[in-house]
């Protein structure tokens, strides 16, 4: 949003994001790291093991990030060289991995360039857990526009669930991807289960009954590069009786299964159907002009309904 309605980030910002672009590189190669243990998958360099164990031990995901040091970078890149953690990366349904993870290990040589800077692409695809509450407001046609960011883990929900009144629009982000993955906090818990799950709940509070919701089915590039890659929709949601290889019907059926989500709320809250607007959208975070004229459309939609309601 920074970049759709904010004119992008200062300096300042880019010297932070280096950061993070650092110390999500060590958390990929942390989680992998673990993952080679966890999984017995053996080393081709068998030293990797003990030189990457205090990292494992050590890595703290709620610090604040810091810039790595040359050995380090080296020992990520050795790591990331070696055969038997490419096996690890192909299973890596099986463990926590960030999204990202291939992206910033496969610049690693750039990255650690004593010159290299982040662009806009590796701002993208950072990643900062949301705690708390964070709000910023754009000033978008001379209009004030307020956005709240939450954080959507079940430890986070407890800290906003009940402090929100006056909201116009609900913007509700769920990966595509994430239909084999389980959950960080409960290894049993299908993750687009919960999603679903945690979007009837938000939509059954009270202060939301009569808001307008925005879905963004999220990380499309993800998605049909997992269901082109094999990776069965119907072996981990049962529900699912589509083709194996097929990109438009898997995502019809997310889309479905929300769609329904939003009618069962209604109904189990005791209400008719709904009637507030609700947008549904594919979309890659880090395709902005996608997102941007996306986002323009849904603006211009939520903006007249306002004004009919105001009497403007």
């Amino acid at each position: 949003m920074r970049i759709i309605l904010g004119g992008g980030f200062p300096e300042e910002q880019y010297e932070y994001y280096l950061r993070v672009v650092h110390k999500n590189l060590l958390q990929a190669a942390t989680s992998l790291a673990a993952a080679m243990d966890n999984l017995s998958i053996p080393y081709e360099d068998t030293s990797l093991a003990d030189q990457m164990a205090p990292y494992v031990d050590i890595f703290d995901e709620n610090a604040e990030p810091e810039l790595l040091q040359a050995n380090e970078l080296k020992l990520i890149k050795r790591l990331w060289n070696d055969k038997g953690v490419i096996d690890c990366y192909d299973r890596r349904r099986e463990y926590q991995l960030l999204d990202s993870a291939k992206y910033f290990l496969d610049k690693i040589s750039e990255i650690e360039n004593p010159s290299f800077r982040v662009e806009l692409q590796d701002i993208l695809r950072t990643r900062v857990r949301t705690t708390g509450i964070i709000e910023e407001v754009f000033n978008v046609d001379k209009i004030n526009l307020r956005i709240i960011d939450v954080g959507g883990q079940r430890r986070e929900r407890r800290k906003w669930i009940h402090s929100f009144e006056g909201v116009t629009s609900v913007i509700f982000l769920a990966s595509l991807s994430e239909y084999d993955m389980y959950l960080q906090e409960c290894r049993t818990k299908n993750r687009t289960e919960e999603s679903l799950q945690l979007f009837k709940e938000i939509i059954k509070y009270p202060h939301f009954r009569q808001t307008s919701f925005i879905l963004f089915l999220n990380k499309t590039d993800l998605f049909d590069a997992k269901v082109m890659g094999g990776t069965h929709i119907g072996n981990f949601i049962v529900a699912y009786q589509g083709p194996k290889f097929d990109i438009a019907k898997g995502r019809d059926f997310f889309r479905s299964l929300y769609i329904d989500a939003r009618e069962e709320a209604y109904i189990e809250a005791g209400d008719a159907s709904p009637t507030t607007p609700f947008f549904v959208h594919f979309t890659c975070a880090t395709d902005t002009k996608s997102v941007r004229n996306i986002f323009d459309s849904i603006r211009a939609t939520i903006l007249c309904s306002n004004l009919e309601e105001m009497a403007l």
